[in-house]
């Protein structure tokens, strides 16, 4: 699925400071998803309750985490949850643009 440079954005500008980060702001949706997965490995790594914590308060869906928990390797389990965290974020920011655009 491809999404708005513009939406991109948001949604990057949204996780910067959701994970207080500073490496986010992207238009690319692949560059997002691989610092993204860079984050989110790290934090699997240092700090669960935290990494746990954001994606209850994005509202990532417990039973979509628990399947990218079972992938092979650490990398892949990244990769799955930023995914899932990257499509929720899109989600809230398409919304924010529709309401705005009325």
């Amino acid at each position: 699925m491809s999404y708005s440079p513009a939406l991109l954005s948001s949604a990057a500008n949204q996780l910067q400071k959701i994970f207080e980060v500073d490496n986010l702001q992207v238009t690319d949706g692949e560059v997002l998803l691989k610092k993204l997965s860079r984050v989110v490995q790290h934090m699997l790594r240092t700090d669960l309750n935290r990494l746990l914590h954001i994606l209850y308060r994005i509202d990532v869906e417990e039973q979509q985490v628990k399947q990218a928990m079972l992938a092979a390797t650490e990398e892949e389990i990244a990769e799955r949850i930023a995914q899932l965290i990257i499509k929720r974020e899109l989600q809230k920011a398409q919304t924010r643009f529709m309401y705005r655009s009325r």
